[in-house]
């Protein structure tokens, strides 16, 4: 499996605490049938109190950690984006970083409100589709305005971004309401990529994807969820032009 929105590296966030933490949910993650990892910290974290050098620092040093210890898991670097009017431009500026420095990225939309009270949000998406990326939503069965109106999720799909759903929230972490959200983009087909949004190796946000997957396969059958947590990520990471959501 290839897991794509990981806060993995230590110290740079709410994620791992520190290298000892990052070293063992790696080890829970090769354990658990993960073969590569992105590891996505908050783009504000780095922005307020990192820098995109040191991040870079860091998951150089964390691979050489698990290439020691022989964990055999490969790290990739991107950011978990939260959405503003300056996104686009960081992203030019080397701020914000793409998912492994591919033609993809992930963004954060605001987590309450409709999307009406945050202009800024559709002239940044395009304004990131101008530039030849594709917008991948984190956690969008999360999102309030999405929950409201899928149809406002279902035309950003089709205007080609794709949606990310979690782990915690198909095993009921965040509440019963964003689990059947969650169970219902995938029974519509709004779905494309598995991903545990791992915080710690300890539950409930740790990076074991297998549970989460048995989840997805009783939905969708197996091989459209191998696809979301496969071969969809792993064409993401390859930079594929075209992405097949479904084998």
């Amino acid at each position: 499996m290839y897991d794509l929105h990981a806060h993995i590296l230590p110290g740079v966030d709410d994620g791992a605490a520190t290298m000892e933490d990052a070293i063992e949910m790696a080890r829970i993650a090769a354990a658990n049938g993960t073969r590569a990892i992105l590891a996505t910290p908050h783009r504000k974290d780095v922005t307020e109190d990192s820098s995109v050098r040191h991040i870079r620092e860091l998951t150089a040093e964390l691979q050489r950690r698990l290439d020691d210890e022989r964990i055999p898991l490969t790290l990739a670097l991107g950011m978990e984006n939260h959405i503003d009017a300056a996104l686009p431009e960081d992203v030019i500026a080397g701020k914000a970083l793409t998912m492994g420095g591919s033609r993809y990225i992930l963004v954060e939309m605001p987590f309450f409100g409709d999307i009406g009270q945050h202009e800024f949000v559709e002239g940044a998406l395009i304004g990131l589709q101008s530039q030849g990326l594709t917008p991948v939503f984190a956690h969008p069965e999360r999102i309030e305005a999405f929950r409201r109106q899928p149809a406002l999720l279902e035309r950003y799909i089709g205007m080609g971004m794709l949606s990310q759903l979690t782990r915690g929230s198909l095993l009921g972490h965040w509440g019963a309401d964003v689990r059947q959200f969650a169970l219902a983009l995938l029974r519509a087909g709004m779905a494309h990529i598995l991903s545990s949004d791992t915080h710690a190796p300890n539950p409930p946000r740790t990076p074991e994807l297998g549970d989460a997957l048995k989840v997805v396969a009783a939905v969708i059958g197996e091989r459209s969820a191998r696809a979301m947590a496969l071969h969809t990520p792993r064409a993401i990471l390859e930079d594929k032009k075209r992405i097949i959501t479904s084998p």
